[in-house]
Parts: C-alpha cells; structure tokens; sequence
C-alpha cells in the first residue's frame, strides 16, 4: 500500500486489478513487492502453454518507475525524506 501511495504521489495512476495475458505485452515495467523485498523488478515473465515470453528488464536493472519507488520509499525509512504519510516511528 505504501508503494501504491507514493505512486500516487508521483502523480502515477494506480490501480489493484488482475491483468489479462493480452495486457503483458503493453507493459513498460512489472515488479512485485513485499515487506523485505520494497520493490524487486521482473525481468520475464513466461507462458510456457503458449509458448511465449514478456520481457521487462532487458538489461537487467529496474525500470525508472520502479527505481524511483524503491530510492522514495527506502528514503523516508531512513529518515532522509519526510516522512507526510507518518509510516515510520523512531522507537527509543
């Protein structure tokens, strides 16, 4: 959720749907997320019955969408961004 609201702060329309196959081929990036992982790319994504593949991460690296993400997010955990959405707190 944290992902999807800076997102939105980026001005990004976000949207929490299932994506038809025909959709893949569209795609500039896809990444997945989680408690640990922030945000981790994906490089393919295959459809072994159809005998096709999607590719995302050509070279290897994330898309710029999802490096902004991840440099915004892991910012404000380390206190070096604000912090306007009050996510974190400093336990002493």
């Amino acid at each position: 959720m944290s992902l999807q609201q800076l997102a939105e702060d980026m001005g990004l329309k976000v949207e929490r749907r299932q994506i038809p196959e025909e959709e893949l081929a569209t795609l500039e990036e896809a990444a997945e997320c989680g408690t640990a992982a922030v945000v981790s790319p994906i490089s393919r994504i295959d459809d072994v019955d159809m005998d096709k593949s999607y590719e995302y991460c050509k070279d290897g690296k994330p898309g710029p969408v999802c490096t902004a993400l991840y440099k915004k997010l892991r910012a404000i955990q380390y206190g070096d961004e604000p912090d306007t959405h009050n996510w974190v707190q400093v336990i002493e």
